[in-house]
């Protein structure tokens, strides 16, 4: 299956970027040694659309992993109207609002997220639904709604962006299983960005993740250091983690990591390591 889900993508991209001007490609290939125990290989290739003169654009993204779940996925797949400069409205399969680390890697600082076992505190990831998003230089406003079997799931977004190098976000979400308060800020000045995160989940009304997270990145020409430290409740047990990374790009396209965390998540500690190679296009 994902070998006809491979070719007939890249039969329809080839075909597309020969009959439509507005189309653009972009993806990255991904490979991390964990520890010497658990190789990961991922490749993402995303596709967008546009017309001249339309305020209709689409975005078509698929993922191949071959990790313990072996598995290939369509991620974003959205229609997107864009009724001025600043509102739009957008029908699909839709990333979360959620979090200051990101989905894909090459939106990462390190390799392992902040929670034990590389886990994510954020209680959502892509979801089919419809978005209604106003962004100004200075703020923007986020509303999503999803289908979340016998009633709705939702997501609200506000954002700040009106100081020079500050990001501020808050996402709140409702779902019929559990209610998620994330908030996170950062700050970039020269080579530095620092950053702040809180992200607490109940379900049933038990807390089941309650964390906060302190990261600093520093960039040194075409290397960078990344430390950060997390701490909270995970699934009622007390968690503590510490991160150290040193990453390098080798080239525009090239970009290289090794990653150190010791952790401790009930009174057991444990460390892990891995070495990241990404390669973006």
């Amino acid at each position: 299956m994902k070998k006809t889900l491979i070719t007939l993508f890249a039969a329809s991209a080839l075909f597309a970027s020969s009959v439509f001007a507005g189309v653009g490609s972009y993806g990255y290939i991904d490979y991390v040694y964990d520890e010497g125990s658990t190789s990961v290989f991922e490749f993402e290739y995303g596709m967008e659309f546009s017309e001249e003169g339309s305020p209709f654009t689409a975005v078509v993204e698929l993922s191949f992993s071959d990790d313990d779940t072996d598995d290939t996925d369509f991620e974003t797949v959205t229609l997107t109207y864009a009724a001025s400069d600043e509102l739009s409205y957008t029908i699909g399969n839709i990333l979360s609002y959620q979090g200051f680390e990101a989905f894909d890697q090459t939106g990462m600082y390190q390799y392992s997220y902040q929670g034990p076992s590389s886990a994510v505190a954020y209680s959502a990831g892509y979801a089919v639904g419809a978005s209604v998003d106003y962004v100004t230089d200075d703020y923007a406003f986020g509303f999503w709604v999803g289908d979340a079997g016998s009633s709705d799931s939702y997501e609200y977004l506000f954002a700040y962006t009106g100081i020079e190098g500050v990001t501020a976000k808050y996402i709140y979400a409702d779902d019929p299983s559990y209610t998620t308060d994330n908030f996170w800020v950062s700050y970039e000045t020269g080579d530095l960005t620092l950053a702040f995160e809180t992200t607490e989940t109940e379900a049933a009304g038990i807390t089941t993740v309650d964390t906060d997270m302190f990261l600093a990145y520093l960039a040194m020409g075409d290397g960078g250091l990344t430390v950060r430290y997390s701490d909270g409740e995970w699934g009622g047990v007390d968690f503590e983690k510490f991160t150290i990374s040193p990453s390098y790009a080798f080239s525009d396209a090239v970009f290289g990591l090794i990653e150190y965390s010791d952790e401790e998540l009930g009174g057991v500690e444990t460390t892990s390591t891995a070495v990241e190679v990404l390669y973006t296009f």
